[in-house]
């Protein structure tokens, strides 16, 4: 059995009943594997499975990319199940893929929002049609092998929050799991280090011990999401590069080709380092400095509410701002900010409405704010617990206000 050291990081953790069932997403990885072989040692009845969420293509799956859900990773994940002796299955999801975050991530280059694949994957894959399999099962929870911990207030509302290891930690991207996703989510590798998890892989002598991070997006194995979006039959929209005082600075072959905050590979001489201030949808990149990035205020769409319900939110900060902090990249660190309700929009955004809109203004610097990247909201350093997620959602296009 698992030595007490190891079984002591489970103590805080949301965990099920003994004995129950638990359908564990098994990428390839050693991350999920791990999750699994810990599941399995603790007492639960495990059952293995790999989404195969898109169409492999031979040229894209060698063995020296960074990506996973490729016939090897498949591999390996199985073999963990023989090992093991448990269960493993390989679950076809791409057309349901295809539609939920492949087409949103083509719909936010084309209207000049930089997309986040994995939040969508998380919120309508792992925890989305999984969760709707594993029940048809008859199974009712679901593990992956995120690095993150479920947090419950007294009053049962259940939110994220932080793991334990800092440059692993990946709530972020798990901002969007409804409160019926979390109270049947397991992530159990919310107390471990990424080294602790490597040592018990080998001590289990799991072949994936020392295998490569994923790094790229599972679907652009090759890392080059422009070459993507050109297979798909994408046309990019040329225009020209502008300053921010509309002055044509030369031109360019396609707005989809840039990112918020971009510096390198504008093709731009200038007499200081110009950086990306803003894409239009017409296919004009005004350009600036690394000061014009800065944002004074932005909205924030498609808002789920976390630590608080939607309506305990409106009673609390309806007539004035929550004091907080705003995140709005996965390495970047939450800066000081007030956070404004403005309602909800039926507005439709990528076929999708609006929903709840709060305006945030950063109170310490904040740089290259991104339409279409996620943010998500901490509480202020003094307050306790403070590493719990109060809310997140998708950085709008409308009314970002640079400096």
């Amino acid at each position: 059995m698992m030595q007490t050291l190891i079984s002591n990081k489970f103590i805080d953790l949301r965990l099920p009943p003994e004995r129950e069932k638990i359908m564990v997403a098994m990428s390839g990885g050693v991350d999920s594997a791990v999750s699994a072989i810990l599941l399995l040692e603790i007492g639960y009845e495990i059952i293995g499975v790999n989404l195969r969420v898109w169409e492999y293509e031979e040229i894209y799956c060698t063995t020296n990319k960074k990506s996973c859900c490729t016939p090897e990773d498949i591999f390996d994940a199985r073999s963990i199940g023989i090992q093991y002796n448990f269960p493993f299955y390989v679950i076809k999801m791409e057309k349901f893929f295809e539609e939920k975050v492949i087409q949103r991530f083509i719909n936010d280059y084309k209207t000049a929002r930089t997309p986040n694949p994995c939040v969508e994957c998380n919120n309508h894959i792992k925890f989305g049609a999984l969760w709707e399999k594993s029940k048809s099962l008859g199974i009712q929870w679901v593990a992956t092998g995120h690095y993150a911990k479920i947090y419950q207030r007294d009053n049962g509302r259940l939110t994220l929050q932080d793991a334990v290891d800092e440059v692993k930690n990946q709530v972020y991207y798990l901002y969007g799991l409804s409160q019926e996703s979390l109270k049947n989510a397991v992530f159990p590798l919310g107390n471990f280090t990424k080294s602790e998890v490597r040592e018990i892989a080998k001590k289990y002598n799991l072949p994936v011990a020392e295998k490569n991070e994923s790094q790229e997006i599972c679907f652009i194995p090759e890392n080059d999401y422009r070459k993507f979006l050109k297979r798909k039959g994408i046309e990019f929209t040329p225009g020209y590069f502008r300053d921010i005082y509309g002055r044509i600075l030369g031109k360019h072959d396609g707005k989809e080709q840039f990112t918020i905050g971009q510096r390198k590979g504008l093709g731009i001489s200038w007499k200081h380092p110009l950086y990306v201030v803003e894409i239009q949808e017409n296919g004009d990149i005004i350009l600036g400095s690394e000061e014009n990035t800065k944002s004074i205020s932005f909205e924030v769409e498609d808002t789920n509410f976390l630590y608080y319900s939607p309506e305990e939110f409106l009673e609390l900060f309806s007539r004035r701002p929550l004091l907080c902090r705003v995140q709005v990249r996965y390495r970047s660190k939450p800066v000081l900010a007030e956070v404004e309700y403005l309602g909800y929009d039926s507005a439709m955004v990528n076929n999708k409405e609006r929903g709840y809109v709060i305006k945030v203004k950063p109170l310490e610097n904040l740089f290259a704010v991104t339409p279409g990247q996620s943010a998500v909201f901490y509480p202020v350093k003094e307050e306790s617990p403070n590493n719990i997620l109060l809310m997140g959602g998708i950085i709008s296009r409308n009314n970002l206000i640079h400096k």
